[in-house]
C-alpha cells in the first residue's frame, strides 16, 4: 500500500524541515526574551532593595536605640504601604521580635554576628528576603528583615511567554502555508515525471510527455522527454541487433556442436588406430585356436565319414564285426568322440570372446548414440579394458578394486572414451614395468573413478596444462594433445569433476567424480 505521509514526499520533508528550524529559532528567541526580561526586572528589584535598605536603616536606628517601639512600628507600616514590600520586621540584638508589618509565612531565624546586607530568593514563594543589620557607631542594635514582592516580575515573564508562543504559532502557520505553496510550485511536475518513470520501468518506452518549462523543473522534464525518446530508439536498435545476434549464436552453436562431435569422433578413431594392433592381437588369439580346432574337427569328420561308409558296406559272417572293430581302432574313433566335445566348447568360447571384443569396439566407435542413459560404471570399465588390454599387459599389471556403486546418468560411449584415454596415458607413462590400479567407490551423491599409475609422473608446470587442447609431452606422431582436453569437456558435460595429482618419479593419480542417478 502506498504511504502518503508528509515525510514520504519532497514537499513534506522540506516543509517539516523548515518548520523544525523555524520552531527552534522561535523557541530560542522567546526563551531568550523571557530570560532577558526576568534578568532585567530582578536586577531592578535588587537595585531597589539596595536603595531602600539604607533609608529604612537610617529611619530605624534612632527609635531602636531609644527603644521607641511605637516609632519603629510606624516606620514599618508606612514603608510597607508605599514600597511594594510584603513584610517588614525588626528584631533586637538578642533575636527578640521588636516590631513587624505584614504577614510572614515562615519563621524568622535568629541572626547574630551579621556580616552585612544579605539578599536571597525564597525557594517556594515569589519574593526576595532581605536582611540588613541596624548599626550605630559600629555597634549592632538589631536586624531588619523585609520581603520584596516578585509577583509582577513572574507575571510579566509569563505574559511575555504566552504572547511569544502565540506569535510564534501564528508565524509557524503562515510560514507553513507559504512554504507549502512554494514547495508545491517547485515540485509541480514531479508527479508527472514519476508516473512517466514508472511507465518506462513497466516496459512502456514511449510514456506520456512530461511538462516542460524554462525553470529547473521544466528543464528536467525536457531532459526526461529527450532521454525517453533516445532510449526508445536505442532499444529498437538493440532489439534488431539482438535478433541478428541470436541467429548468429544459433549458427555458431550448431557449428561448435558439429566441431565437438567431429573432434570427439576423431579422438575415438585415433584411439582405435592406436589400439588396432592390440585389438587385432586380442582377436587373433581366439581365432588361432578356433581355426586349429576347426582343422582338427575336419580331420575327425573325415575319419567318422570313412568309418560310417565302412559300416554301410554289406558283409556277411563273423568277419564284419571284427573288421569294423579293427577300422575303429585304426581311425581312433573312441578318442575322436571323446575329444570333439571339448574342441567344440573351446571354439564356442573363443568365438564368444571375439564377439565380445568386436561388440565393445563397435560400441566404443559408434557415433549415433549421444543421449544420457543410466549406466553401470564398473561394466563400462570392464568393456573398455577388453579393448585396451593388449596396450597395458606388456608394460603394467592391472589391478581392479571395483566397489559396489550406484548407476550414473551418462553417455556410455563418452565415459568409455574417458576411461580409454586415462588407461592409455597411464600405460604410456611407464618407463619400466609398473602397476595400474583402477578403483571405484561411492562418495556421497557421487561415484569416484580413480586411475593410479606408477609411471614417470609429471612436473607442476606440465600438470597445470594437461587439459589444454593440443598440449602434449609425447613425441610427434604419438599424440594429438586432445585426449585429456576431451576428457575434461566430457566430465564437465556430465556435471562431474576431474582432478590430477602427480609428482615426478612417483606416478600419477586421476580422480573423476560423476553424479549418481
Amino acid at each position: 500500500m502506498r504511504r502518503l505521509g508528509l515525510w514520504h514526499t519532497v514537499r513534506g520533508r522540506l516543509l517539516l524541515l523548515a518548520i523544525g528550524v523555524e520552531l527552534l529559532m522561535l523557541s530560542v528567541l522567546v526563551a531568550n526574551s523571557a530570560r532577558l526580561l526576568y534578568s532585567a526586572m530582578t536586577q531592578q528589584t535588587v537595585w531597589h532593595a539596595h536603595q531602600i535598605a539604607p533609608v529604612l536603616n537610617a529611619a530605624l536606628t534612632a527609635p531602636l536605640a531609644q527603644r521607641d517601639l511605637a516609632t519603629v512600628q510606624a516606620v514599618l507600616d508606612e514603608s510597607r504601604s508605599t514600597d511594594d514590600l510584603l513584610y517588614l520586621l525588626v528584631v533586637d540584638r538578642q533575636g527578640m521580635l521588636v516590631a513587624s508589618s505584614g504577614v510572614v509565612a515562615d519563621k524568622v531565624q535568629k541572626l547574630t554576628n551579621s556580616e552585612g546586607f544579605r539578599l536571597r530568593q525564597h525557594p517556594e514563594l515569589s519574593r526576595y528576603d532581605v536582611t540588613v543589620p541596624i548599626m550605630q557607631s559600629g555597634q549592632q542594635l538589631g536586624v531588619l528583615h523585609f520581603g520584596l514582592d516578585l509577583t509582577r516580575i513572574f507575571h510579566a515573564r509569563r505574559l511575555l511567554l504566552t504572547q511569544g508562543v502565540g506569535i510564534a504559532a501564528v508565524e509557524l502557520v503562515l510560514s507553513s502555508l507559504v512554504l507549502l505553496l512554494i514547495g508545491f510550485w517547485l515540485t509541480r511536475h514531479l508527479g508527472a515525471l514519476t508516473k512517466a518513470s514508472l511507465e518506462v520501468a513497466a516496459g512502456n518506452l514511449t510514456p506520456s510527455a512530461v511538462p516542460e518549462g524554462p525553470d529547473d523543473i521544466g528543464q528536467l522534464g525536457t531532459a526526461f522527454n529527450t532521454m525517453s525518446r533516445v532510449i526508445s530508439e536505442r532499444i529498437q536498435e538493440l532489439e534488431e541487433l539482438n535478433r541478428t545476434l541470436e541467429q548468429r549464436v544459433q549458427e555458431e552453436v550448431g557449428k561448435n556442436r558439429q566441431k565437438d562431435a567431429f573432434m570427439l569422433q576423431q579422438d575415438k578413431l585415433a584411439s582405435i588406430g592406436q589400439l588396432a594392433a592390440g585389438v587385432a592381437h586380442e582377436i587373433n588369439n581366439p581365432m588361432g585356436f578356433i581355426m586349429s580346432n576347426l582343422s582338427t574337427l575336419k580331420e575327425y569328420g573325415d575319419a567318422l565319414t570313412s568309418y560310417h561308409r565302412a559300416l554301410d558296406v554289406p558283409q556277411r559272417g563273423p568277419g564284419k564285426s571284427s573288421g569294423c572293430q579293427e577300422l575303429a581302432q585304426e581311425l581312433d574313433i573312441p578318442y575322436i568322440l571323446e575329444d570333439m566335445q571339448p574342441l567344440i566348447v573351446e571354439s564356442l568360447e573363443g568365438a564368444e570372446r571375439v564377439k565380445r571384443i568386436v561388440q565393445n569396439l563397435k560400441d566404443f566407435a559408434r557415433i549415433d548414440e549421444n543421449r544420457f542413459v543410466d549406466g553401470d560404471l564398473n561394466q563400462l570399465i570392464q568393456s573398455t579394458i577388453n579393448i585396451v588390454r593388449n596396450e597395458i599387459k606388456y608394460v603394467a599389471d592391472l589391478e581392479l578394486h571395483l566397489g559396489e556403486v550406484p548407476q550414473i546418468r551418462c553417455i556410455p560411449q563418452q565415459i568409455n572414451q574417458v576411461i580409454t584415454n586415462l588407461l592409455v596415458n597411464a600405460a604410456q607413462a611407464m618407463d619400466t614395468r609398473g602397476r595400474i590400479t583402477i578403483t571405484t567407490r561411492q562418495e556421497g551423491d557421487k561415484v569416484l573413478l580413480e586411475v593410479r599409475d606408477t609411471g614417470c609422473g609429471m612436473t607442476e608446470e606440465v600438470r597445470v596444462k594437461i587439459f589444454e587442447p593440443f598440449f602434449t609431452t609425447k613425441d610427434v606422431g604419438k599424440g594429438t594433445g586432445l585426449g585429456l582436453a576431451i576428457c575434461y569437456d566430457i566430465i564437465q558435460k556430465h556435471q562431474g569433476e576431474i582432478e590430477v595429482e602427480s609428482k615426478p618419479g612417483t606416478g600419477t593419480v586421476f580422480k573423476v567424480w560423476l553424479p549418481v542417478v
